[in-house]
């Protein structure tokens, strides 16, 4: 049982990101009524069972989903998503509640990294962190820009760590390259135009 508006599972799933109740509960991170679960999307995806909810503010959101055991494939026999957005909201960066007072002071280093759970752990552990929700979703569509939410950032001079996955350079289930590099190495073009001093950090093997 948990003290939060969270339902077994998803604390569950929390919890095993190394996330405490206060961090959580910092994050305003809860479960979504059943019956509210197409509003918040904006559409009815079959086999939804049910999602979580992480605000980045208060327009934009991304839902943690679990499916109905047998239907987490589509047609294609693809896995579905593990992450949604609302239709048509397009990419934000998440901002931990941590991190906004030091957004603007360039001697602090900050690390971007792969989605929101990894940045709360991040912060937890006093280490200033933003993320991406994917390694592509730094930019605007079709353009190789970065979205507006870097504007919030001061930048020239900055320090910035570039923290993906340690799974980022191998291929994927399929065996096929996820491209991924491009994306790192075009994400650290961008920040370093803008005056940022970047970085990697290689993550070692394993869960």
């Amino acid at each position: 049982m948990n003290n939060l508006s969270l339902a077994p599972e998803h604390y569950a799933d929390l919890q095993k990101s190394g996330l405490s109740d206060d961090t959580i509960r910092k994050a305003g991170i809860k479960s979504v009524p059943p019956d509210q679960i197409n509003n918040k999307l904006g559409l009815n995806i079959p086999g939804l069972m049910s999602i979580y909810e992480i605000p980045f503010d208060d327009t934009y959101s991304r839902f943690r989903a679990f499916y109905e055991e047998g239907k987490e494939r589509d047609e294609k026999g693809d896995n579905k998503p593990k992450y949604l957005t609302k239709k048509g909201s397009g990419n934000r960066l998440y901002m931990p509640s941590n991190v906004t007072p030091v957004l603007g002071n360039i001697y602090v280093p900050i690390d971007v990294t792969e989605g929101e759970k990894k940045a709360l752990m991040a912060c937890q552990e006093d280490l200033p962190c933003i993320a991406v929700t994917g390694l592509w979703n730094w930019k605007v569509k079709d353009k190789n820009e970065l979205i507006e939410c870097f504007n919030k950032i001061a930048l020239d001079g900055r320090t910035v760590f570039i923290t993906p996955d340690n799974d980022w350079l191998k291929p994927n289930s399929k065996g096929e390259r996820k491209n991924l590099k491009q994306a790192v190495h075009g994400l650290a073009y961008l920040l370093i135009d803008r005056g940022a001093k970047v970085y990697w950090r290689e993550l070692p093997d394993g869960n």
